[in-house]
């Protein structure tokens, strides 16, 4: 998957808009790739890898999507339900062998 969300983020055009949202400045492609980066670069220095479990608690919209495909770029993505009770995270979590 990692080798995917790079590939399809490389295929735009750097000023062409990759993520739209209502009432929103659309992040280019440029913008998109320079948040992926940075995202696997901090999960690399963490120890982070591919093989590795993240979960992601934000509400839908473009943070999430944007951070979906940031942590799908270098580690196994695992999006939870910000609604979730504290109890449900720590299963959940515990369930993923997240790190």
């Amino acid at each position: 998957m990692a080798d995917v969300v790079v590939d399809l983020l490389a295929a735009g055009a750097p000023p062409a808009p990759a993520l739209l949202a209502p009432g929103r400045t659309p992040a280019t492609h440029a913008d998109l790739r320079e948040h992926v980066a940075g995202v696997a670069g901090a999960l690399a220095a963490l120890g982070i890898g591919r093989a590795d479990r993240v979960g992601i608690v934000l509400p839908n919209g473009p943070a999430a999507a944007s951070a979906f495909l940031a942590v799908a770029s270098a580690a196994v993505a695992a999006p939870l339900n910000p609604a979730c009770s504290a109890e449900e995270f720590d299963f959940c979590l515990g369930d993923l062998g997240a790190r």
